[in-house]
């Protein structure tokens, strides 16, 4: 009986102490799952951000385009007029115009480098196309990829794991009563040892809680 009692008592310690052994590495999953969140926090302002100037930008570069179809206007009507060197100049001051806005516009990041190649050689009429949402996306892109870029942040998983973790310490904990528990059986059982009666019946009370305790514990929440 003693020996059994010894067994219950070393067992409910056993995964007391894996409790606290794994509660080390909750504590470090919340503390990387908080980091992380401020960071993705911090990317996706510095993103909106980003996204607010390439609009703006945009929003410039469209100003540019028109002021450069009000000049292919007025060379229209100064040609019809017969003022055809007035109407070239006009014509010339547009496309520098709309070459300008889209360097300037492309700087700024607006456009990539290479696709504005056909615009600057011969600009286009009319201004190019920015999606915003699309904008957005390309940002996140190049921020992920960037050299000191942490890589893909996912909080989610991290204060998953440290979720899961707390759940096999409260399992380790139940598990250890259930031992404590064939302790008391144990106990009252050897007290009770002239009484054959109650002797056996705290007894096999006693070996299902430590079997139950032990094996549950081992095989559930022992290990990940």
């Amino acid at each position: 009986m003693v020996l059994l009692i010894g067994l219950a008592t070393v067992l409910a310690a056993v995964f007391g102490w894996r409790a606290a052994a794994i509660g080390s590495t909750a504590a470090f999953d919340d503390r990387q799952s908080i980091s992380e969140t401020i960071k993705v926090e911090q990317e996706q302002i510095g993103i909106g951000i980003a996204v607010a100037g390439d609009a703006r930008e945009y929003n410039r570069y469209l100003g540019d385009y028109a002021v450069a179809a009000e000049l292919d206007n007025q060379a229209a009507a100064l040609a019809a007029a017969g003022n055809g060197t007035i109407a070239a100049g006009n014509r010339r001051e547009a496309e520098d115009l709309r070459r300008t806005a889209t360097r300037r516009a492309a700087d700024a990041g607006v456009f990539g480098p290479f696709s504005i190649q056909d615009d600057l050689r011969a600009p286009a009429s009319t201004p190019r196309p920015f999606d915003i949402d699309e904008r957005a996306t390309a940002r996140e892109a190049a921020l992920v990829s960037s050299f000191d870029s942490p890589g893909t942040l996912d909080p989610d998983s991290w204060a998953a794991s440290s979720e899961a973790i707390r759940d096999r310490m409260v399992g380790l904990a139940g598990w250890s009563l259930v031992l404590l528990t064939a302790v008391l059986f144990f106990t009252v059982g050897q007290v009770n040892s002239h009484r054959r009666p109650v002797f056996y019946v705290f007894m096999a009370a006693g070996l299902v809680a430590l079997l139950v305790g032990g094996v549950g514990g081992f095989t559930t929440d022992f290990t990940a």
